[in-house]
């Protein structure tokens, strides 16, 4: 199975949440402009990453210490993001697995909804605040990248929605349906699920202020 190939590939990497379905799942969900015979006529499934805690950061951190030009680039975390991807691009390519990648990143050529993608899989469920909420990590997770593949993928993960019956205090409880919130860091640290996968506050400063680190990270 692709899924596996994937996997492995990203194994100890910090993108480490794999999942996918089948092409026929995602072809029903997404736009015509979208969908497999738009993007990637012989298909026949979809992959999904994601990291979670602060796994990536800390290997982006030691990459950026070893190579301070990094820096230089306009999305560093991004760049540094693309080449942990491109560990699954060799391995699928050594299997002779044909795909094509999507990036979650910002200026990524082709945005295809990634949120939706996230929920075909089984990595998500939607909370009151913007973000999806995996079972296991709760907010403290991200969407990195996917691919389409020509190759079988393992079925979606079994969905456990954490938010069901949830009293809500990250946004201070329910307000009434259509409630949602932006997904500030108190928003996110108030959620009942994933705390023991919370960011670093040095993670959280430059995700949500662009605010560069100026310390070796920490060991």
């Amino acid at each position: 199975m692709a899924t596996g190939i994937v996997r492995s590939a990203l194994r100890d990497s910090g993108i480490e949440l794999i999942a996918s379905c089948t092409i026929e799942a995602y072809d029903k969900r997404a736009p015509a402009d979208f969908r497999s015979s738009a993007l990637m006529p012989n298909a026949r499934g979809l992959i999904v990453a994601a990291s979670a805690g602060p796994a990536l950061w800390a290997a982006f951190r030691k990459k950026t210490l070893a190579d301070p030009t990094l820096w230089a680039h306009p999305q560093p975390y991004d760049t540094f993001v693309a080449s942990v991807l491109a560990r699954a691009d060799a391995a699928l390519t050594r299997e002779r697995v044909a795909f094509r990648r999507f990036d979650a990143a910002f200026h990524a050529p082709i945005r295809i909804d990634f949120i939706a993608i996230a929920q075909l899989v089984g990595l998500g469920s939607p909370s009151p605040f913007r973000l999806l909420i995996h079972h296991e990590h709760g907010p403290w997770w991200a969407l990195r990248g996917a691919w389409l593949v020509d190759a079988d993928v393992d079925p979606p993960l079994a969905r456990r929605p954490p938010c069901v019956g949830c009293a809500a205090p990250c946004i201070g409880g329910w307000a009434g349906p259509g409630r949602d919130s932006s997904a500030t860091p108190e928003v996110r640290s108030r959620c009942v699920v994933g705390q023991g996968s919370r960011y670093t506050s040095e993670q959280i400063a430059f995700h949500y202020g662009g605010t560069r680190p100026t310390d070796p990270p920490a060991k």
